[in-house]
């Protein structure tokens, strides 16, 4: 009896070896082995060592219970593996003359466990260890492995003591060496940057955590190390590289998913921390909702086959954008600079790229501030195309004007329509008085936008306030200064107060608004810049008059000093410049809130101010009292006067004859 006790469970634990889901067998034959030639000691204990290998390999080790066993190449020690022995029966019940047969593995299961079930798990070098084990028959249970397991070793019973290899003696400390088939998978997702409705860029230096969810489906687990114990990212957090990508290898079968966790600074893209990205790795094949074929580890999304290497899961960040322009008064083009009358009126129009996202957004304002301009009340309008003809938006918004500009507070929700795409704000200013002649520094006619809007969407089951990004942008406009000077035209030096002019500015001959030959010497359309009161010269022969656009004007003199003569013709003056700008885009976080700004630059040193030195000659000067020419005008008024006075008397004289 002893030697079929003997032969059967050595036959059983060659067969769990040799395979790769072992399932060993109970007897079931009446082989015979060679027996030791002593009798066990049944005073002694045992123990039993599991050895775990991952391996997907087809050559087998035959088992023989001893610690020097070599597993075939490419076999990996497996981690986390949870095998449970159960002791079923003292070896002395089934000795003797008497004895009784062997259970099966199957009839063992039924049996009635001696003592309480002992549960170990393989460390990191694939062993579990049972130590301090009474003699007996054990039923051992592989219970739990990792997912990425594609079939649990079949239960088998070992024996303490067991026949050593060469069939002459008693192993105590027995050796056991199962291995399990795995399947692991890859997947690749790619990070996208897009900026309102530009074309999308590889984005790179995104954070994202990796999630399994757990056996019982209730909660998702962080991923820090893939299912072969290598560590992903830096503690499990994973970051987008310069193509964009991450790529995870080495996953066990399950569902899984990326969540995002941070966008990088410099950027002002919207962080979604809200949007999950699942996955399932196949534990075995199958045909997809498609109809296509898949093999164990391919990547399932929506119940779909994906290749991920060639097909990445696509995730985007997104970023709104804003851009204002003024119409150019010549040409009409929108541009970022136009110069323009003081008084002028000044249409604008800003441009919004809205995020595909804007609906989960908490924060959306639109903010104008000008500088030495006013917004006119009333003029502005939301529109669905940059001609700015469909009103849209009606009674979503309202336009606070509290200083010289005006804000927008919109509801994201709001915009939902037009996510992706732009709207289009139309609006006028008037160029004050006293705006910046030429280039300025500091000060200048400047008008900018800035939006502000949500960096961060939360889960629903978070409560925290997301911060705000900035994005600005601006314009210039110029506006101009005629410097007169009015000097004796044969002494420079000698300056001519007092003198008045009109000043009239050259319109086109399309321009009915003006007045068609004003003055002689002027012909076609003009317009007079000083409409309430004449231009004069100050002590200095100077008159200077500002806020002029670029164009043709003509100084009429009306009243010249005495002694001189009124100018012939008006005196031409040409505003002629050109800007010389630099447009410069400018992100940087601080504190958490990112600003982009783009800055224009001007680049030209000229002051604005056009000079026109206006020469004046004297008149034809009469002799003065008491001088000779005076007198002899004098006395022959005289004599003249007396003549007549004698033809007065004769003529009465006659008359009374």
């Amino acid at each position: 009896m002893k030697k079929l006790l003997t032969g059967l469970l050595t036959l059983g634990m060659t067969l769990s070896m040799m395979t790769m889901t072992a399932f060993a067998a109970g007897p079931t034959t009446g082989t015979t082995e060679k027996m030791p030639t002593i009798d066990f000691d049944v005073n002694k204990t045992g123990s039993i060592t599991i050895h775990k290998y991952e391996y997907n390999g087809t050559d087998g080790v035959t088992g023989t219970g001893a610690d020097n066993q070599t597993p075939p190449t490419g076999a990996e020690p497996l981690a986390g593996v949870t095998f449970k022995i159960t002791k079923i029966a003292e070896l002395n019940d089934y000795y003797g003359t008497d004895a009784k047969a062997f259970p099966t593995v199957e009839q063992a299961k039924t049996m009635t466990s001696i003592g309480t079930p002992i549960v170990q798990i393989t460390d990191e070098n694939g062993e579990a260890k049972f130590n301090n084990l009474s003699l007996g028959l054990y039923l051992v249970q592989e219970t739990d492995a990792p997912a990425q397991i594609t079939g649990k070793v079949g239960d088998f019973l070992v024996s303490i003591p067991m026949t050593n290899a060469d069939e002459d003696d008693w192993l105590y400390d027995v050796h056991v060496y199962p291995k399990n088939k795995s399947t692991y998978g890859g997947v690749t997702l790619q990070k996208k940057g897009q900026i309102g409705s530009k074309t999308p860029t590889k984005l790179e230096g995104v954070q994202f955590k990796l999630e399994v969810k757990s056996a019982d489906g209730t909660t998702w687990i962080q991923v820090t190390k893939n299912n072969k114990g290598v560590d992903i990212g830096l503690s499990g957090i994973l970051t987008t590289g310069t193509d964009g990508k991450i790529t995870v290898e080495d996953l066990a079968p399950g569902d899984y998913r990326f969540v995002e966790v941070k966008v990088p600074d410099n950027t002002g893209y919207i962080a979604d921390l809200k949007t999950e990205y699942k996955f399932t790795v196949a534990k075995e094949k199958g045909t997809d909702s498609d109809g296509n074929e898949y093999t164990a580890g391919s990547i399932l999304i929506n119940d779909k086959y994906v290749d991920t290497t060639q097909e990445p899961i696509s995730v985007t960040n997104y970023k709104p954008d804003v851009k204002k322009e003024v119409k150019d008064r010549t040409s009409g083009d929108w541009k970022n600079n136009s110069d323009y009358n003081v008084g002028d009126t000044i249409p604008y129009r800003v441009t919004v790229d809205i995020p595909e996202n804007i609906a989960e957004l908490k924060t959306f304002i639109l903010t104008d501030t000008p500088t030495h301009q006013t917004y006119v009340n009333g003029s502005l309008g939301i529109y669905s195309e940059e001609t700015c003809t469909t009103n849209i938006l009606s009674g979503k918004y309202t336009v606070d004007t509290a200083s010289n500009g005006w804000k927008i507070v919109f509801t994201p929700a709001d915009l939902a329509s037009y996510a992706g795409s732009k709207i289009y704000i139309a609006f006028n200013m008037t160029l004050d008085e006293g705006a910046v002649v030429g280039a300025g520094g500091a000060d200048r006619n400047d008008n900018k936008i800035k939006l502000e809007y949500s960096n961060k969407i939360f889960p629903d089951t978070e409560t925290g306030t997301p911060g705000t990004d900035e994005i600005t942008d601006e314009i210039i406009i110029y506006t101009f200064k005629i410097a007169v000077e009015k000097v004796d035209a044969t002494n420079e030096n000698t300056k001519l107060q007092g003198v008045t002019f009109d000043l009239y500015r050259k319109l086109k001959d399309t321009d009915t608004s003006g007045e068609l030959n004003p003055v002689k010497g002027l012909t076609g359309r003009f317009e007079k810049v000083n409409k309430s009161a004449a231009l004069m010269t100050d002590d200095n022969g100077e008159i200077f008059v500002s806020g002029l656009a670029k164009g043709t004007y003509y100084l009429v003199e009306t009243k010249t000093k005495d002694g001189y003569n009124l100018l012939k013709a008006p005196v031409e003056v040409n505003i002629v410049t050109s800007y010389s700008l630099t447009s410069t885009t400018k992100t940087e976080t601080k504190d958490g809130k990112t600003t982009t700004t783009t800055t224009i630059t001007n680049g030209t040193t000229d002051a604005g101010v056009f000079t026109t030195v206006v020469k004046n000659s004297k008149g034809f000067t009469l002799p003065t009292t008491g001088g000779i020419g005076t007198f002899v005008f004098t006395f022959a008024g005289i004599a003249m006067m007396a003549a007549a006075v004698i033809l007065l008397i004769t003529g009465k004289k006659k008359k009374a004859e």
